[in-house]
């Protein structure tokens, strides 16, 4: 028995050699698919460390103290079992525990944009008048009729008596008809709307007070020439004797406001003058 113990001893350690490297090769297949998954897994690299636990010069001498030829089987059943534990043990502790997920929450929303100012306002400003100023007139209007003054509504015999009233004259007569035509050269219902003669009673007196109003400012021409011819005549019989007569005589007037016209031959012709103009006012 002893020259074959050398001999078992190295079947049994080929025995195991061989064991060891087929189940090393089926966990390499193993390990080599799982490798992406194992790679940071601890629990999975420790399985080839769990394959036998005895080493080939124990289970020599295992072998060398039991003689019987079957402790070889033995020792191969025992050193294929370590693999299998660890096969059992990789789909267990194989997958690695997968990152968590990502976030699926999107990052908050860009804070809206604040809002552009109001839009400018389109109304423009009011366009300029475009209309131009209206044509003037092509034909010159007519000019209207001047307004009458205060006084053309004061009749000739309120201007005599205003005269009469407050100036102390000789006693008169008043003429009409013919004789104004006949002493004043011209005919009164043509040119005159109203009038008043009044000549000195007595022959001794060249006091003479006359009072008209025209139908129209062209008849003034006409009716002063014919108050000039009675002056003169006036004149004319007082040259001759009573001198102071004949003064007052030179000396009339002729006064015209509108269309009222006056003679007056008088011994105070400043104060008949004064009383004509104030009737007007």
């Amino acid at each position: 028995m002893t020259p074959r113990t050398p001999w078992l001893k190295t079947a049994a350690a080929m025995t195991i050699a061989i064991s060891l490297i087929t189940s090393g090769c089926s966990n390499g297949t193993n390990n080599a698919a799982n490798s992406g998954n194992e790679a940071g897994n601890p629990s999975a690299s420790t399985a080839p460390s769990e394959s036998p636990d005895v080493s080939p010069s124990q289970e020599a001498d295992q072998s060398s103290e039991s003689p019987s030829p079957t402790a070889a089987p033995d020792a191969s059943e025992d050193a294929t079992t370590a693999p299998t534990a660890s096969a059992t043990a990789d789909p267990a502790q194989k997958q690695t525990a997968k990152p968590t997920s990502k976030p699926t929450a999107k990052p908050a929303e860009k804070p809206a944009a604040t809002s552009k100012p109001t839009a400018k306002p389109t109304t423009k400003p009011t366009a300029k008048p475009t209309a131009k100023p209206t044509a003037k007139p092509s034909s010159n209007p007519s000019p209207t009729a001047k307004p009458e003054t205060p006084g053309d509504t004061i009749s000739v015999t309120d201007i005599m008596d205003n005269i009469t009233g407050d100036i102390e004259l000789p006693p008169l007569i008043e003429v009409s008809g013919d004789q104004i035509k006949d002493s004043y050269y011209f005919d009164g219902s043509e040119l005159l709307a109203g009038g008043v003669f009044k000549q000195a009673l007595m022959n001794t007196k060249a006091t003479e007070l006359v009072v008209v109003k025209l139908k129209s400012a062209d008849h003034y021409d006409a009716v002063k020439e014919g108050l000039t011819k009675r002056a003169e005549d006036i004149i004319k019989t007082f040259s001759t004797y009573l001198q102071d007569q004949h003064e007052d005589a030179k000396n009339y007037q002729i006064l015209r406001n509108g269309n009222y016209v006056m003679l007056s031959i008088s011994h105070d012709q400043d104060a008949i003058k004064k009383a004509f103009e104030a009737s007007f006012k």
